[in-house]
């Protein structure tokens, strides 16, 4: 706890102290408790806690909701708080590249946070099922449904607001922005996961114990279908980098660079808050956008001095080239538009098709920016690299002719500011 910082700490704090009263609340308001129904469930929710599936960002998603919410309409309030939070408290995750994690080697106050939040989470939208018509135990329950829908408008909101402070504290980002971002991803997973909770309850009130673990199974089948959902994403970028390497294999010059461009092209999207969707790809844009010029001639690429104005027609070609590779790519059709699009100024003087202003699409505005910031902070074989501070200013300077001069004012600052972090963080 001493090497975190200290608004952290405080949220913590407060988080546990919250979900001491709210467990205190469930305790003496409790009235149904079933020991064998509690132990059953609690071994259904460490499973499903144990198989998370990763997502793009870092983040990752369980079909944990189902076991919950069966857990409130069953069992009520406390049992459900119960059930998630052993469920959390003793899952064995496996990390990606790393070993399985548990409680003996996960820091104290990751498991406070999580077991604190999810006793928060879980057991006031328990309250409100009550609070709002649901009978704890009434197989009828899919007859109302309004302690359902409060149930999952209160879930929702309480964890993606505990969730969007608690990385606004970690990465210094407006909590409003990540509540939203979060918002928009968890309202369909935590309908379609809380269905197969509604399933397994009405299984429970029909067929006994038994059933709920033979409902179990397709709860699995849809995680496992879902993982291998994420695992052919992950194969798709798999290979979009290894085409890329392929082709920065051919410089040494531009080695780095698409992945550089990729980081500067995604803080822009992101301070100017284009959607996930958008932002996905670009990122794959950046990564691909000069995948064209494994079909322009080496020794034109390679050349170090000034380019003839027949090898410099030639070098326009690229995002043509790319564009076509890509469009025959079902998932990279989106991304094939934004890399032939690349090169177009804002004055209507770029290439290949002379858009101008608002024609010119947005990502490809976006990239555009990134990817001659790379270029002029790296080496060259006909220059060395500038600083950033004059590559910045080069940026500026451009602004409404060859840059869109909003995004052009807007990468700017989102660049001075990470120098500023940067610089923070070394005199700390």
């Amino acid at each position: 706890m001493r090497n975190i910082p200290r608004r952290l700490k405080h949220y913590i704090l407060f988080l546990f102290l919250t979900s001491f009263i709210v467990f205190y609340l469930l305790y003496i308001n409790n009235t149904n408790f079933d020991l064998e129904f509690l132990l059953t469930f609690i071994l259904l929710s460490i499973i499903a806690e144990s198989l998370p599936i990763p997502l793009p960002n870092e983040g990752a998603v369980s079909v944990g909701f189902a076991i919950s919410l069966a857990s409130i309409i069953i069992g009520g309030p406390l049992v459900g708080a119960l059930v998630t939070a052993f469920g959390f408290l003793f899952r064995v995750v496996k990390a990606p590249g790393r070993k399985y994690l548990h409680l003996f080697n996960t820091p104290m106050y990751k498991t406070i946070f999580n077991v604190s939040q999810i006793i928060i989470v879980i057991g006031i939208s328990g309250i409100v099922y009550i609070k709002s018509g649901g009978v704890v135990g009434s197989g009828n329950f899919i007859k109302n449904p309004l302690p359902i829908l409060s149930t999952f408008i209160v879930y929702i909101l309480l964890s993606t607001t505990i969730m969007a402070e608690l990385m606004s504290i970690l990465s210094g980002q407006n909590i409003v922005k990540i509540w939203m971002k979060n918002l928009r991803w968890i309202i369909p997973n935590t309908a379609a996961i809380g269905t197969l909770g509604l399933i397994i309850a009405l299984a429970y009130f029909a067929l006994g114990a038994f059933a709920v673990v033979i409902f179990f199974g397709p709860l699995l089948l849809a995680r496992y279908s879902y993982k291998l959902y994420m695992d052919m994403r992950h194969v798709y970028m798999e290979t979009i980098q290894a085409l890329t390497n392929a082709m920065e294999a051919k410089d040494a010059y531009t080695r780095g660079h698409a992945d550089r461009v990729g980081m500067y092209a995604v803080k822009l999207a992101r301070a100017l808050n284009l959607s996930d969707r958008k932002i996905e790809n670009i990122k794959n844009a950046a990564i691909l956008h000069d995948i064209g010029k494994i079909g322009i001639d080496d020794q034109i690429l390679k050349k170090p001095g000034k380019l003839t104005e027949e090898e410099y027609q030639k070098i326009k070609q690229h995002p043509s080239i790319g564009a076509e590779i890509l469009k025959g790519v079902n998932f990279l059709k989106e991304v094939s538009d934004i890399v032939r699009h690349h090169h177009e100024r804002y004055d209507g003087k770029g290439y290949p098709d002379g858009l101008k202003e608002n024609e010119i699409p947005v990502e490809a505005a976006i990239l555009a920016i990134a990817d001659v910031y790379d270029a002029m902070t790296s080496d060259r074989p006909y220059r060395k690299a500038l600083s950033k501070e004059v590559a910045l200013s080069e940026i500026e300077k451009n602004a409404g002719t060859q840059f869109n001069p909003e995004f052009a004012k807007m990468f700017v600052k989102v660049m001075k500011n990470d120098n500023e972090k940067g610089m923070l963080a070394n005199a700390n």
